[in-house]
């Protein structure tokens, strides 16, 4: 934590899809990237940490997802389309295959792109996926919700920011022990956050438990022991379910393990990257 506050990592915009997309980029261009897929009400900015921290020897690629931070905002908004979009974006910036990070909504993103574009991905990092919501819904519209404010199912915009600024600190663990500019970073996400109810609709209808037993991909999954968004239950399912996968359970930990476990999650990501 001492070094906060971190400065913004470079931001780069470009094209995929006929969508304005904004991106954060950081290490050295050594024929690897990591690209970092962030989760509902967020944006690529939560990974900020992360990216100092790990830039070092990595490269690493955040984009804003459509309707989220930079991005512009994308119809029709389902997986598939999704999925295009980012396929777009590695075309626009010439990658080679990639490794794919990703949070939660990140996270079903990451894996419903390797089951359509397997030749495209190395490894997968999960933190706190949520690949199994389709199963829990509507108790997982219940749920987020309710931990990321979202009651209306529609975006934080049109609350008080006294009251966002309250319920974004519903998913960590101890809330305490984050430093106050992430907060003042996290308010600003929510006001940018325009889909964050097109993503709970299209998570209930994207069922990938028939799929999973064919990623054979090396799978990392990170899971805060306290998440009380996406279940740690979740993690031993998933698990049985992954071909090839290794699990970390962090204690006194929510949803946000980058964020509120930074040198553990660290540590993790840079065994799991070598």
């Amino acid at each position: 934590m001492s070094n906060y506050p971190y400065p913004q990592v470079p931001r780069f915009e470009t094209d995929a899809l006929g969508i304005h997309t904004s991106y954060y980029e950081i290490g050295e261009r050594n024929g690897r990237p990591i690209i970092m897929l962030h989760g509902m009400s967020t944006s690529a900015d939560s990974f900020r940490e992360m990216m100092h921290e790990l830039a070092d020897e990595h490269w690493l690629i955040a984009p804003d997802i459509p309707g989220f931070g930079y991005t512009a905002s994308t119809t029709p908004y389902n997986f598939p389309h999704l999925v295009e979009w980012l396929a777009a974006f590695c075309e626009a910036l010439h990658l080679p295959s990639v490794v794919l990070l990703g949070h939660s909504f990140g996270g079903t993103l990451a894996v419903t792109y390797a089951r359509d574009y397997p030749e495209q991905v190395e490894k997968l990092l999960l933190l706190a996926p949520a690949v199994l919501s389709s199963g829990g819904y509507p108790e997982f519209v219940k749920r987020i919700g309710v931990g990321l404010g979202l009651i209306d199912l529609g975006s934080a915009v049109s609350q008080s920011k006294i009251w966002v600024r309250r319920q974004i600190k519903t998913p960590f663990y101890n809330p305490d022990s984050i430093d106050d500019s992430v907060w003042d970073r996290r308010l600003a996400d929510y006001e940018l956050a325009r889909q964050s109810a097109d993503v709970l609709k299209a998570s209930a209808f994207h069922d990938l438990r028939p799929f999973l037993k064919n990623l054979h991909h090396e799978i990392c999954l990170i899971w805060g022991e306290n998440d009380g968004v996406v279940p740690p239950s979740d993690a031993e399912v998933l698990a049985g379910q992954f071909p090839n996968s290794q699990t970390h359970i962090v204690p006194e930990c929510g949803h946000a393990p980058m964020i509120e476990k930074q040198a553990e999650v660290q540590a993790i990501a840079r065994q799991f990257l070598r």
